[in-house]
């Protein structure tokens, strides 16, 4: 089978995906932004072209401008178009893609039911979620019908694909107001490539490197964007001054990053260490450097977004403190697997007395990151996902 990957945002446990996808016999095509800020996978040690496997790296004019609509909207044309002429002459049998906005999934999409290949919806994602915010923010009510266009288009695109694989049944009920067919709807849980992500003791040389070896490390590391709240972060140096062995590290780009860089200054935390994304074949290092792991998530947005941070948190044998709605499918894994705490985001008091917890009893910190790792390696068998997804490319072409 020749098999489309296309993920803008360049996640590593996609890239493991497409390499099992290759060990398999299958041909496949992965696309993903080398524009777009976020954490990416190992494509360093990947050859552009071996056999079996072509990866595509997207670069588009300029630094991805999410919050700009109409900047972003050209961005993500250009960005399909490119995918598209590689798609002309690859001619794959199915595309699967996700993390993806929803002008290149449209242009794709269209491509594809013109040329009669399967195209299958990732949902990783609610996009109409963050758009609403963006809107609200920015139109107050008049930014309604730019919501609504989206959410039509959001909502159409799925109806239109030859199936669509969603990460969490949390989607169900939007999915249901939106009539999509439950039977063209099929939920794999994400992962994280657990082998890829094996903790290295605490003096390592990335720790060596940030002079954090003798710390107390509560890490942050991923995206800070709308759907997030930083000031959680800043607030929580904040108040672990008073821990003089206690420093808070955060590996992130963007506004996010920007904003605690503003609250370092001006509140002279000199326990936040903040730093950018770092290569992924270091994260072993990162992982092991940190004794505390950190997630955070709006109220808003606890329905649908489930942080693949934290499934990689899980690999780490680290204890996972979250702020987010604890119906979120992530809270509920680390809650049920007792690998951490999750807290209220608006409950910031209970956020930083379970950071406490933690941070004063470091059996318990063991304990929950063993529980962490066993969820992990119990779960994230890369063999039984990738059947899950063939299953479903199998079933769509009969």
């Amino acid at each position: 089978m020749k098999i489309v990957v296309n993920d803008h945002s360049g996640h590593a446990f996609t890239l493991q995906l497409s390499k099992q996808f290759v060990q398999s016999g299958h041909e496949v095509l992965h696309a993903y932004s080398v524009s777009f800020q976020s954490p990416k996978g190992n494509f360093e040690d990947l050859p552009l072209s071996e056999s079996g496997l072509t990866v595509l790296p997207i670069t588009i004019t300029g630094d991805f401008d999410k919050y700009s609509l109409l900047k972003r909207r050209k961005q993500e044309i250009e960005y399909a178009q490119q995918l598209v002429h590689k798609l002309e002459s690859f001619k794959p049998d199915v595309v699967l893609s996700g993390t993806t906005p929803l002008f290149v999934q449209q242009h794709l999409q269209q491509y594809c039911i013109r040329k009669g290949i399967k195209f299958v919806y990732w949902c990783q994602d609610i996009y109409t979620v963050a758009i609403r915010q963006i809107a609200r923010q920015r139109l107050g009510f008049i930014g309604f019908p730019i919501w609504y266009y989206f959410k039509q288009l959001e909502a159409g695109l799925m109806r239109k694909s030859s199936h669509v694989i969603s990460i969490t049944p949390g989607f169900n009920p939007l999915f249901q107001e939106w009539k999509i067919n439950p039977q063209q709807v099929t939920c794999i849980p994400n992962w994280a490539p657990i082998q890829e992500l094996t903790p290295t003791g605490k003096k390592n040389e990335w720790a060596k490197r940030h002079q954090v070896v003798d710390k107390t490390c509560i890490v942050y590391s991923g995206t800070l964007g709308l759907k997030h709240n930083p000031s959680i972060l800043s607030a929580a140096a904040e108040y672990f001054r008073k821990h003089k062995e206690v420093v808070f590290i955060i590996i992130s780009e963007g506004l996010g990053a920007s904003f605690l860089q503003k609250e370092k200054e001006k509140l002279q935390l000199d326990n936040l260490l903040l730093i950018p994304f770092q290569d992924f074949r270091e994260m072993g290092q990162v992982f092991g450097t940190a004794d505390i792991l950190l997630a955070i998530l709006e109220n808003d947005a606890g329905a649908y977004s489930v942080p693949s941070k934290v499934l990689a948190y899980l690999c780490a044998e680290k204890p996972i403190v979250l702020a987010m709605p604890p119906h979120n499918l992530s809270a509920s894994i680390v809650l049920d697997n007792h690998a951490g705490y999750c807290i209220a985001p608006d409950n910031l008091q209970g956020f930083f007395e379970q950071i406490e917890k933690l941070v004063t009893d470091p059996a318990l910190r063991k304990e929950m990151g063993r529980n962490g790792r066993a969820y992990a390696e119990k779960n994230f068998d890369i063999t039984h996902i990738e059947n899950q997804f063939i299953k479903v490319f199998n079933t769509i072409s009969t």
